[in-house]
C-alpha cells in the first residue's frame, strides 16, 4: 500500500512539473488598416472640409473618432501639446464622435480613462494619409482602438 503512494505521488509529481502553462500575451497595440475602398465624399466636398480644418498643408491631417465613443474621458495630446480632453460620444447615425486637425510629423497619443490604454498614431503613417479614423471596439481583447489610415473622407453627415 505504501508503495502504491508513493508511486501515485511520483507520478502525480512528474505530470505536474512536466505540463506547459500556455501564456497568453494581451495584445496591446491597436489594430492598423490602411484603406481607401470605401465611399467617399467628392473631390470639392473634400477640399471645402480640409480648408475650414485648416489641414490644407503637407504636415496637417485630420484625426476622425468614429464609433464606440460613449462619453468616457478621452485625451489627445503630440509630443508638444495636449490638443484635446472631453468625452466624445458617437452620433448613432453617422457614426462620427469628433474630429480634430493633427501636426502629422508628431506622433499623437489617443488615451481613456475607461479602458486604460492608448492608440499611437505615428507620424510616418500620418503623414502619408490626410486623414486618420480612429474607431473603438469594446469587443476586441486587448487594445480596443481601430486605426485606419486614408486618403478618402468618408461622408461625416
Amino acid at each position: 500500500m505504501k508503495n502504491t503512494v508513493i508511486v501515485l505521488m511520483m507520478v502525480f509529481f512528474v505530470v505536474a512539473c512536466s505540463s506547459k502553462k500556455a501564456v497568453t500575451e494581451e495584445k496591446t497595440a491597436p489594430t492598423v488598416q490602411y484603406r481607401d475602398d470605401f465611399r467617399a465624399v467628392s473631390e470639392a466636398g473634400k477640399k471645402k472640409f480640409l480648408t475650414e480644418m485648416k489641414a490644407t498643408g503637407e504636415t496637417a491631417s485630420v484625426l476622425i473618432l468614429t464609433k464606440g465613443f460613449k462619453g468616457e474621458d478621452v485625451a489627445i495630446a503630440n509630443e508638444k501639446k495636449a490638443l484635446y480632453k472631453g468625452n466624445p460620444i458617437s452620433h448613432l447615425e453617422t457614426g462620427i464622435a469628433g474630429y480634430i486637425t493633427i501636426d502629422n510629423t508628431l506622433t499623437t497619443r489617443i488615451t481613456d480613462k475607461l479602458s486604460k490604454k492608448e492608440a499611437v498614431i505615428d507620424s510616418e503613417n500620418a503623414k502619408k494619409h490626410k486623414f486618420v479614423y480612429v474607431m473603438k471596439d469594446h469587443v476586441q481583447q486587448g487594445n480596443p482602438y481601430v486605426i485606419t489610415y486614408s486618403n478618402k473622407l468618408r461622408p461625416l453627415k
